[in-house]
């Protein structure tokens, strides 16, 4: 398919961009648009530039956002490298007080592992003190007896969830 040209295009395309079309133009120049068909696409194709770039234009000048003064812009430079400072300052503490959290926890663990092997016959002489107290006594002891191990997993996950969460949702 060949282009068709018309010597009256350029006149057209001019008149549309420079905002001459249809009022400051030649009516001649505006009587030849009518009938050429090369000249209405060119009419169509250059009012939506023309509004493709007052669109522009516009969105440009609303989304302008006067610049701080360089007073206002060096001291938030300043501010910002004395919070950089104390974040990278505070990072071994944070390091520590982890460690510790760990050891806390290991030291937890050792000492219920320890604990664990004379907690039946402690458990059994408070079971026989609270059946001579109440005849459901038994019945609890037997519920704790069994659950005691759940119950102290929750116990150490409560404990270490929190410094878990902490670690996670920590500001580097």
């Amino acid at each position: 398919m060949s282009r068709q040209i018309c010597e009256h295009e350029v006149a057209v395309t001019q008149a549309v961009l420079s905002r001459q079309w249809p009022d400051a133009c030649e009516p001649a120049l505006r009587d030849h648009a009518e009938s050429c068909d090369v000249c209405r696409e060119v009419l169509e194709v250059a009012a939506l530039l023309r509004e493709d770039y007052n669109d522009a234009r516009q969105e440009i000048a609303r989304r302008h956002v006067p610049l701080p003064s360089a007073g206002q812009i060096w001291w938030r430079a300043a501010v910002h490298a004395r919070a950089d400072a104390a974040r990278a300052a505070a990072r071994p503490l944070v390091w520590g007080y982890g460690i510790a959290a760990a050891c806390a926890i290991g030291l937890i663990v050792a000492g219920l592992s320890i604990v664990w092997p004379s907690m039946p016959p402690a458990l059994s002489y408070m079971g026989a003190f609270t059946a001579r107290m109440t005849p459901a006594a038994d019945m609890v002891m037997a519920v704790l007896r069994a659950q005691l191990p759940i119950v102290l997993g929750v116990a150490a996950f409560l404990i270490a969830a929190p410094v878990a969460l902490y670690f996670a949702f920590r500001e580097e």
